[in-house]
């Protein structure tokens, strides 16, 4: 197609089209970095390399408590991020169970298990958004004409979803029994909104961030006049490849540990909200 260009499909494994954030702030420093360790190279190639020197013992040493500290970054982040992919996990299975539980075991009016289905789908895109930028309660379907304007919002649709299944207990459409199924996938929808909350509100110290950006920088700085007089001009190209890798395990990592934003490394909670609408509408429906 005209105007379009095919790229190798090697370019498409390791992600060189993409324009990302994370690559632009990687690439950003890369670039810094290269320039710094050219203007090392020539200045070694004129005779001025002799000026600094930089025991090679120095950076073996370094590399391991960086190496350490990296992995220990990079672990903290994905634990978060797969703790919060957890989480949601268990929104769609307990969304689902009380769907398939309210459409067996309550005898009331079809028309009133649409609703509550519509308050569960409604509740995934609450906590989605609350989790994001916030939400306001009208901008739910099934809760456009509702005149309150509460501040946390899935809280009362889970206190909406609980004012239901009790009206069907004392209508005697609900018997105690069946409360007891019902209760115990209705209680979790709170206890997952308060680990996801946990999950956005507790970042990472940031004196710790700061600390392994500053090894980083410190390492960076200093290679290139540690393998200079015996790599010469290749030291660039080297301290490019080092200089990547390092830096792109700090920004992906500090992108990794918000799990709830819009990033393509954040949790697809867009999908995760039509995949739950779609199996609760289909339960009670079916």
């Amino acid at each position: 197609m005209l105007g379009k260009i095919m790229l190798p499909d090697w370019m498409n494994l390791v992600g060189l089209w993409r324009s990302g954030d994370n690559m632009r702030r990687i690439l950003l420093w890369v670039i810094w970095l290269t320039i710094y360790s050219a203007a090392v190279a020539g200045l070694d190639a004129l005779g001025g390399g002799d000026l600094v020197r930089v025991n090679a013992g120095f950076h073996s040493l370094l590399g391991l408590v960086l190496g350490l500290l990296l992995v220990f970054r990079t672990n903290t982040a994905n634990d978060r991020w797969w703790e919060g992919r957890k989480l949601w996990g268990q929104l769609v299975n307990d969304s689902r169970n009380l769907a398939i539980k309210i459409q067996t075991c309550v005898q009331a009016e079809a028309q009133d298990k649409r609703e509550l289905a519509a308050h569960l789908a409604d509740f995934a895109v609450a906590l989605k958004e609350h989790l994001r930028r916030g939400v306001r309660l009208q901008s739910l379907p099934s809760f456009a004409s509702d005149p309150a304007d509460p501040e946390h919002v899935p809280a009362y649709i889970a206190q909406t979803i609980y004012d239901r299944i009790e009206r069907w207990r004392k209508s005697e459409q609900l018997g105690g029994f069946e409360l007891l199924f019902l209760d115990q996938h209705a209680s979790a929808l709170m206890n997952i909104c308060g680990g996801c909350e946990r999950i956005r509100k507790t970042p990472i110290p940031a004196s710790y961030r700061t600390f392994i950006r500053q090894s980083i920088a410190i390492y960076l700085a200093t290679l290139p006049w540690g393998i200079v007089d015996l790599l010469h001009w290749w030291t660039i190209p080297v301290a490019l490849c080092v200089g990547y890798f390092m830096i792109g395990i700090e920004v992906i990592a500090e992108d990794v540990e918000e799990p709830f934003g819009y990033g393509d490394d954040d949790l697809r909670l867009d999908e995760i909200c039509a995949a739950i609408d779609r199996s609760v509408q289909q339960i009670v429906t079916g």
